[in-house]
């Protein structure tokens, strides 16, 4: 599951976090605080404590995995080897390779529970192994026996603080190396669906009132319950849903990942208690029928203690994905879509409306089930990730030749252009369903045929068309060569080796630092452009739009930049005058932005009183002259480039205005994008040891950025690097460290960011750039 993979990545963040602050060999006041206060702990809790730290033993780890196979638990017990061994070895190769003192060796006034302990400290081996060990039985447990199982790798890790052999920082990391290998264990086997036992089911509705007999598990598809069919008193069958009280949606992380990915989290209600979830669905799936749905009546839902059930009529019937290419004519496709329409005219989205989600009764007649991710008082984005989801579904139907035309054509003739055309911008794999996701890796293309398809039957223009022609070869090698020299030259102008050695060994944690920060630019610039859009385009979508066209604009200038925006903002699913405006909207965002940064910097400068002493930048005109260079052959590129039929397009038509609701989230995102982006240069400033005024650095920069987008051939490569050098001379950084910084800033937040973009790019199948760059 992805959020496994993200819990890698934050116990790998949080690690490297500590490894950066522990290599400062400097002691923080609050960890020689929070030290003191478990290490001056009376000694006569040492006997329970020593107790609770075994589980932390590398010993611990066979034994339980010995235990759990004797409860005849295979997985667990492998899991349990794997992650606990992995995460031993893991703690060692950190400890080796970072060095920390341990408590004796600092001067903290340890007092050493258990006696002089050798070693190197930071990764604490116990917590990690009680952490890789409770991580790796989360999924074999019951909520409570997770929360016991977490509460205990806690109390090893602070055990360690106690007997004095650890620091906090220790115990922190160790517990986000196991965390982040106990994750990984899981990604890579992956973990068992929890099987609940048919009495408990029947014992269940006995305990609710709905006396029954005969359940069994039914032959349906599931992902978020367990489906159970039963006979009543009266001889009538019942179909049983028993709602998965650890299904994935419950996952924090795996919501957090939705909403990044896909800009929804499919179930809102999946965190509310599960009889709440139980009468959420019952009263989605009521309000469908009283308004002519065709859904099977609900006879009873009830949650109560870890437990929850949804009982309905019992249909005879097969799943549309499952019916033959004949069987689903396009009588029946309209049938479908207009169930469709009376359930969203009755305010209701589906919120997984695969093909399963569609059962077709002997008589031919669809009917709508499983109403567990559904939301009554729907939006129209909401609504029409329906369209998308039941389009791409029966697109990507096992063992049929669908024609993605007449499932287009019976979809508009039935709900109308515009609800179709709302739904392209959910036609995209990470907005579907994991079902509809999983069947379309067998044949991608079915999806590419779906949106050209749907493109065509509206006759929208393919968002997949060039909007200018490659450029030659002399454009790129004009361009390639002034990039170059514009990394390299002011490198060289100072002298490679002054340059390199004005990052000292502290400075290393700086560029982390940058690094951090430079990330958090990207997704910030990416939300901006995710409220720009009159659509709701997911973050990462929108993220890979602006590293992309970042690419792009090398080649073709801020024009060329522009409009490859607007392009891939269309193959989003936004028709063309809606990518236009929001490519509109986010240069004006990013004008308004560096102005407010500029203007609040400056003001604070004054303020404060700390405006700096500003010096001659003479030594950095060789730096400058390097800068001018690459200005020249860039231009010349873009020059060439345009000339090979690059021009600017016509004008686009007028798109969508923006929603006062945006405005306001969108000026903030950008505003704190550029913040961040002067952040970077100032954290690369640190990291060559300058002590320029932060206010003062980051109002020259925020001006500087304001210039070079008001003014396009002042973003030039070339024109930025040669500017900011000379502000940082200027400002009295030597000139070697000047250029460090610069070279760490444009990496960070121009270069870095073009190459991604252009291996985006390639992935995605553009040899020549995403419009024909």
């Amino acid at each position: 599951m992805p959020a496994d993979l993200v819990r890698v990545a934050l116990g790998l963040v949080v690690l490297g976090i500590g490894v950066l602050i522990a290599q400062r060999g400097q002691l923080p006041v609050l960890e020689r605080d929070l030290f003191r206060l478990f290490n001056d702990l009376p000694a006569g809790i040492l006997p329970a404590v020593w107790v609770v730290m075994q589980l932390g033993n590398v010993l611990a780890v066979p034994a339980l995995a010995v235990a759990a196979a004797v409860g005849r638990h295979f997985r667990a017990a492998r899991d349990l080897l794997v992650s606990g061994l992995a995460a031993y070895l893991a703690a060692d190769l950190v400890k080796s390779l970072v060095g920390r003192e341990r408590p004796a060796g600092l001067p903290v006034g340890a007092v050493l529970h258990e006696g002089p302990i050798g070693g190197a400290g930071f990764v604490s081996g116990h917590s990690a192994v009680a952490a890789a060990l409770a991580t790796a039985a989360a999924p074999y447990l019951t909520r409570r026996g997770r929360r016991v199982a977490w509460a205990l790798a806690w109390s090893v890790a602070l055990a360690r603080v106690y007997v004095g052999a650890h620091l906090p920082l220790d115990v922190v990391g160790g517990v986000a190396l196991g965390w982040a290998i106990g994750s990984l264990v899981h990604w890579v086997f992956g973990v068992p669906a929890r099987e609940v036992p048919p009495g408990r089911v029947e014992a269940l509705l006995q305990r609710f009132g709905l006396p029954v007999t005969g359940v069994v598990a039914a032959p349906v598809r599931a992902r978020s319950s367990q489906p159970f069919q039963a006979v009543d008193a009266d001889g009538n069958r019942l179909y049983v849903k028993y709602l998965e009280p650890d299904r994935h949606e419950r996952d924090r992380l795996h919501r957090l990942w939705r909403l990044f990915v896909a800009g929804d989290v499919k179930d809102a209600d999946a965190l509310a208690p599960l009889g709440h979830q139980a009468e959420h669905e019952a009263v989605a799936a009521l309000t469908a029928e009283r308004r002519g749905v065709r859904v099977p009546s609900v006879l009873l839902a009830r949650g109560g203690e870890g437990d929850a059930v949804v009982v309905q009529q019992y249909v005879e019937g097969r799943p549309l994905d499952e019916l033959g290419q004949a069987e689903r004519d396009p009588g029946l496709l309209r049938a479908v879509w207009g169930e469709v329409a009376r359930m969203h005219a009755a305010g209701v989205a589906h919120r997984d409306l695969v093909a399963s989600s569609v059962l077709v009764d002997p008589e031919g007649r669809p009917w709508v089930v499983d109403f567990g991710n559904a939301r009554t008082g729907a939006t129209d984005d909401e609504k029409a990730v329906d369209v998308a989801e039941l389009l791409a579904s029966l697109a990507a139907a096992p063992d049929t030749t669908c024609d993605p035309g007449e499932l287009t054509a019976a979809a508009i003739e039935v709900l109308g252009e515009p609800a179709v055309a709302a739904a392209l911008s959910s036609l995209t794999p990470l907005a579907l369903s994991s079902e509809t996701r999983r069947r379309l890796r067998a044949d991608p293309s079915r999806l590419a045929a779906l949106r050209t398809a749907v493109h065509a039957r509206l006759d929208l223009p393919d968002p997949g068309r060039p909007a200018f022609p490659p450029a030659g070869p002399a454009a790129r090698t004009l361009v390639l060569a002034g990039c170059a020299v514009a990394v390299a030259g002011p490198v060289l102008a100072a002298g490679p080796g002054a340059t390199a050695g004005s990052i000292g060994p502290q400075g290393w944690r700086w560029l982390g630092a940058a690094l951090l920060l430079a990330a958090a630019t990207a997704l910030a610039r990416a939300t901006a452009v995710r409220y720009a859009a009159d659509r709701r385009v997911s973050v990462g979508r929108a993220l890979v739009v602006t590293l992309v066209a970042r690419n792009v604009g090398l080649v073709h200038g801020r024009d060329g930049e522009r409009r490859a925006r607007a392009r891939l903002l269309e193959r989003a699913g936004l028709l063309p005058p809606a990518a236009h405006a929001a490519t509109k909207r986010t240069a004006v965002a990013g004008l308004v932005a560096a102005a407010a940064v500029t203007v609040a910097a400056v003001a604070l400068t004054f303020v404060e009183g700390s405006t700096p002493d500003w010096r001659s930048p003479a030594d950095a005109l060789p730096a400058a002259a390097a800068g001018l260079a690459a200005w020249l052959l860039v231009g010349a590129g873009q020059l060439s480039a345009r000339r090979s039929g690059g021009g600017p397009d016509a004008p686009a038509p007028p798109g969508p205005a923006a929603s006062r609701r945006d405005l306001a989230p969108l000026v903030s995102w950008a505003v704190l994008a550029a913040a961040l982006e002067a952040a970077v240069l100032a954290a690369a400033v640190q990291a060559t040891g300058g002590g320029v005024p932060l206010l003062a650095l980051t109002g020259c920069y925020a001006a500087l950025r304001l210039v070079w987008m008001a003014v396009p051939a002042s973003g030039l490569p070339g024109v930025p690097e040669a500017l900011l050098v000379l502000l940082l001379v200027a400002l009295g950084i030597p000139v070697a460290a000047a250029c460090a910084a610069v070279l760490v800033t444009r990496s960070l937040t121009t270069w870095g960011p073009a190459v991604v973009g252009l291996l985006l790019d390639r992935r995605a199948g553009h040899p020549d750039g995403p419009t024909g760059s």
